[in-house]
């Protein structure tokens, strides 16, 4: 047997985002032979952190007991460790990160199962667990508990429930009441009509042991969760096809109705077989499509059918020839003619029948490019509605939630406001699946999702799109606070695989208490059109003409996005200022119905923040057809009873306007005290501000120092590094 002695601690008040702290110990004896150790820690469970081991700079694998939910009890953990012939000869260095309360360190040549189990029995009990967090205004708290169903056979359960073992203790330790599983069709349907739901019963079973409720992921229209006798023994399966290269891949084209029968069984199924176990579900979101189980069309990744590659990408994947059918025929009904069409899209068909659909980059024409992009996000909106009914008809007493990705640029066909809209007749949810680790891109990318499912009454949740250090655990819990979220969900290595992640939850998550929807009196323009007739206002995410923009004005305020379909259901009567961040070198481009819309709600007192810039630039809002009569009058003064800024900007730098918006914003005399303290609080940069409708101001430093904040009413309070605080 190696022991060990402990050579190096690692500082206390050291941050690092990126690595976490490892204690180093050291054995006089030598390793004699290649193969597997088992390492065994003996340590008191008095923080509450997950446990990784190396041996000599090499990860060695956490079998049992790595995990830790500060109960104050002795225990074991137990990992096993492959020296190579190169470790011969070589006295073995061991680094622990995660355990700082180590009594012993041992290493034993093998797989040593008496030490395995032993590490095994001394895992937390369910009586034995301190639950840190029971917050008066529940929400659900939503963790992966090692599940792997995404990727695992159902002969795998007993592995999946030892894994459970481990981590569902843990994430119940941090105060989470819920977990999550992949719920793929492929494994309760294998046979035609024949239902196994054992294994997820085995799992919902063993979470409920600890307290936790199911709240799974259910995929069907995903190809790495297709059944052998759907995908193969069906007639007339047909799977999307992509319109950059004609090829097509596994997952099933929602253009097609061929699925339908199947898919809307296996819901229906589902909602049977669950809706009585209230006590042990939350409910479930919808996986109806794209590559991970999303409401999306196929994108980055590739999971892919029987787990093999597919022909996967960004793209438009209206190739199919169910695809040129529905087009064809929703812009038959939407023209009457072929001679309507023609005039509307400047093109020379002869009848419908040669209509197809198009790559947008190919035409010049922003009306049959908005046509094509509205038909081809409608269609997947109207495919995600369908799954919520479909679920609904059964599961009927328990949440449903849809997914919601990306970022909203055109391929993904994700309409956000429609999406949330959408799940208010099943009265569901909406949860964003696409956070961050950067709080304004966070933002930019889940603000739109948040305030549509505001504006339609739907509940709100988040999710982050993979790894997150503790600047992603605690922007995403501003984010939900500012928010009034009722549903938040972690990848357990999120918080527990960060450094300073555990501690930072467990001191601000009680802060949930205290979540509240924002008062939100200004409203940005969400850029619908522009996104769907060009690539430069949100396709590419890092060059985003509005984004760009968006993170400057968010350092100086809250505020909601309203897109036109928001605007079309009368949202605008939710806001004092309508701001719309124009970066277009064409003009902005708004659809006329919207347009006209705004400029009704202008003309009856409210109040528009349009800067143009002076250069050659086509200045103001227009319609797709490019009519400017609206920018027009509001540029001679004719508004109405409402007001029209149009402050001039040369915009070098481009944000540089941001500060003129403040400042006509804060010669508003009827917004909100609050949101006068909001514009007018003094931080340093990294520091961002919210007014909630509790009356009281947040603030989160997402810097690695101390942040001084001052008030406008003399208020002063400095914010530790990684930080939220309400006042």
């Amino acid at each position: 047997m190696f022991s060990f002695v402990r050579k190096s601690v690692p500082a206390e008040d050291e941050i690092s985002l990126y690595k976490r702290r490892e204690t180093v110990y050291e054995t006089d004896r030598t390793l004699e032979a290649p193969g597997p150790y088992t390492v065994a820690i003996r340590f008191v469970d008095a923080v509450a952190e997950n446990a990784s081991v190396t041996v000599n700079g090499r990860e060695a694998e956490a079998v049992a007991g790595w995990t830790m939910c500060n109960t104050g009890k002795a225990r074991l953990g137990a990992f096993v460790w492959t020296a190579e012939e190169g470790d011969a000869g070589r006295a073995p260095v061991v680094g622990v990160r995660g355990i700082p309360t180590a009594t012993e360190v041992t290493m034993v040549p093998g797989r040593d199962e008496a030490l395995i189990g032993e590490a095994k029995a001394l895992r937390v009990k369910p009586d034995e667990i301190r639950v840190p967090l029971t917050l008066e205004r529940g929400m659900q708290l939503v963790a992966t508990v090692g599940d792997h169903s995404f990727s695992c056979s159902r002969e795998e359960l007993e592995a999946t429930l030892d894994r459970m073992e481990e981590l569902v203790p843990k994430m119940r330790s941090l105060g989470f009441n819920g977990i999550e599983s992949y719920v793929r069709w492929d494994m309760v349907e294998a046979e035609q009509g024949k239902f196994d739901w054992s294994y997820y019963d085995a799992v919902v079973n063993k979470g409920a042991e600890y307290g936790m409720k199911w709240f799974p992921l259910v995929i069907g229209g995903s190809a790495y969760a297709l059944p052998e006798w759907y995908r193969e023994r069906t007639e007339g399966f047909v799977g999307f096809k992509c319109l950059e290269h004609g090829e097509e891949n596994n997952c099933p084209s929602i253009f097609s109705e061929q699925q339908t029968p199947y898919v809307s069984a296996y819901l229906h199924e589902f909602g049977r077989h669950y809706n009585s176990w209230g006590d042990k579900v939350f409910g479930c979101r919808l996986g109806p499509s794209g590559n991970y189980g999303e409401s999306q069309y196929p994108a980055s990744g590739n999971w892919g059918y029987k787990h093999r590659p597919e022909h996967m990408h960004i793209g438009w994947w209206a190739g199919d020839d169910m695809a040129q059918v529905k087009f064809r025929a929703a812009m038959e009904k939407k023209y009457g003619t072929v001679e309507a069409l023609n005039k509307a899209w400047g093109d020379g068909f002869a009848s419908f029948e040669e209509v197809r659909t198009f790559l947008p980059v190919m035409t010049d024409s922003r009306r049959k490019r908005k046509d094509f992009v509205d038909w081809y996000t409608d269609e997947m909106t109207d495919w995600c509605n369908r799954w919520a009914v479909w679920m609904r008809e059964e599961l009927k007493d328990l949440d449903i939630y849809q997914s919601s990705g990306g970022w909203g640029y055109a391929e993904c066909g994700t309409d956000f406001s429609a999406q949330a809209k959408g799940m208010k007749p099943v009265g569901g949810g909406i949860r964003a699946t696409n956070e961050d680790e950067s709080y304004e891109l966070n933002f930019a990318i889940t603000r739109m999702l948040a305030s549509a499912a505001r504006f339609y009454g739907v509940k709100f949740g988040s999710e982050p799109a993979g790894f997150g250090t503790v600047r992603s655990v605690m922007n995403r819990l501003y984010n939900i606070l500012c928010n009034n979220g009722s549903h938040l969900f972690y990848y357990y290595p999120n918080i527990t695989g960060s450094e300073l992640g555990s501690s930072r939850w467990l001191k601000y998550s009680p802060l949930l208490d205290r979540r509240s929807e924002p008062l939100t009196e200004v409203a940005v323009l969400y850029p619908d059109t522009q996104g769907r007739i060009g690539d430069a206002a949100i396709r590419y995410l890092e060059g985003s003409s509005f984004f760009s923009q968006v993170f400057p004005l968010r350092r100086k305020l809250d505020y909601d996005f309203c897109s036109e379909e928001m605007i079309r259901d009368g949202a605008l009567e939710r806001y004092k200022v309508l701001v719309i961040l124009g970066r277009n070198h064409e003009g902005d481009v708004i659809e006329a119905e919207a347009l006209d819309r705004i400029d009704a709600w202008v003309r009856g007192g409210g109040r528009v923040i349009c800067p143009v810039l002076q250069s050659n630039n086509i200045r103001g809002p227009m319609t797709v057809e490019g009519d400017q009569s609206v920018y027009r009058r509001w540029a001679a003064g004719d508004v109405g009873a409402g007001q029209v800024f149009l402050p001039p900007e040369m915009r070098e730098p481009l944000d540089d306007f941001i500060d003129d918006v403040a400042d006509i914003l804060m010669g508003m005399d009827d917004l909100d005290p609050l949101t006068k303290k909001m514009l007018t609080a003094e931080h340093p940069r990294g520091v961002y501000a919210a007014a909630l409708k509790s009356g009281e101001l947040a603030f989160y430093n997402e810097r690695l120092t101390d942040a001084r904040v001052r008030l406008s009413d003399g208020t002063e309070f400095t914010m530790e590094p990684v930080s939220i605080r309400l006042v």
